[in-house]
């Protein structure tokens, strides 16, 4: 009797050991998917007229635009989605936030003043701007249950560039 329980208790253990494993992979998959972003318009297009890829540039209130944190839960952190469809851009995310400890003055003087120049108004917004930096293409907002609506965008900015 004595063994037949170690048995059963080495057995739970191992099939314990089994399952908490495949739910450590099932949270590394969820974790946030690295992209690296350009902060800096200027620096940005530089990289995008060098490279002659286009640019998104995405414009978010990361301490008060609601539908911003979730357009970036559902859409830029879909692993591998996103990161892979972003190789063929040079990515820009231009921060507007009310508190002043998040990025610099200085750098949210000049995103505002970037914000002013390419007529954005509604947060969040992604822009699709040509290797010169001409605006082809633009979505604004995010209301929906899930990001179909910026999926096609990047469907319609694929064949506006080629890509």
């Amino acid at each position: 009797m004595y063994s037949l329980l170690l048995i059963l208790l080495f057995t739970g253990l191992v099939n314990a050991q089994e399952s908490f494993e495949e739910n450590v992979q099932d949270v590394e998959s969820i974790v946030e998917v690295e992209i690296n972003w350009f902060t800096d318009f200027k620096t940005a297009k530089a990289a995008a007229k060098k490279q002659k890829k286009p640019m998104l540039v995405y414009f978010t209130g990361s301490d008060w635009c609601k539908p911003c944190v979730k357009l970036k839960k559902d859409f830029f952190n879909t692993p591998p989605q996103f990161a892979e469809a972003s190789e063929d851009y040079i990515v820009v995310m231009l921060d507007i936030p009310y508190r002043d400890d998040i990025i610099s003055l200085e750098q949210k003087k000049i995103n505002k003043e970037m914000q002013k120049k390419l007529r954005v108004s509604k947060f969040p917004t992604l822009l699709a701007l040509d290797h010169n930096g001409r605006e082809r293409n633009r979505m604004e907002r995010y209301s929906f249950p899930d990001p179909q609506y910026y999926w096609e965008f990047m469907n319609n900015n694929e064949r506006l560039f080629g890509l």
